[in-house]
């Protein structure tokens, strides 16, 4: 009788340990997330520009490739609380520091701010299916 009561323990627990690891891993998987490719559309003084952003993300650190008509240029910053902070450095004919900031919206689309010598422009961006 003990060693059946001993197994049915052991049943018991395997099952909530297991359930308690299966409820961690669902969580990781719903943390968002900014990586992956995204094509942005820039509003600047000369209309609409569509552009790219290329992300990887390590917890809260951010890096990436920011593709403009300038060409490529590195990005690094972070994703923390739904924000997305990240700046570049544009070398074509003067070299000038360029910031993003987003908010990650529920439909899984960016909105923010892109800061330059230009001034405050907004952006969007739309992940692309991979």
């Amino acid at each position: 009788m003990e060693k059946k009561f001993a197994g049915f323990i052991a049943v018991i627990v395997l099952a909530c340990t297991t359930g308690s690891l299966n409820a961690q891993t669902e969580k990781k998987s719903t943390t968002p997330t900014v990586a992956g490719i995204w094509t942005m559309s820039v509003e600047s003084p000369h209309g609409a520009m569509t552009m790219g952003l290329t992300l990887k993300q390590d917890e809260k650190k951010v890096t990436g490739t920011f593709s403009s008509p300038h060409g490529e240029s590195p990005v690094e910053g972070e994703f923390a609380d739904g924000t997305l902070t990240l700046a570049t450095t544009l070398a074509d004919d003067h070299s000038h520091q360029v910031t993003f900031s987003a908010k990650l919206k529920e439909n899984g689309t960016l909105a923010g701010y892109v800061s330059s010598q230009m001034g405050d422009m907004p952006w969007t961006a739309k992940r692309v299916k991979e």
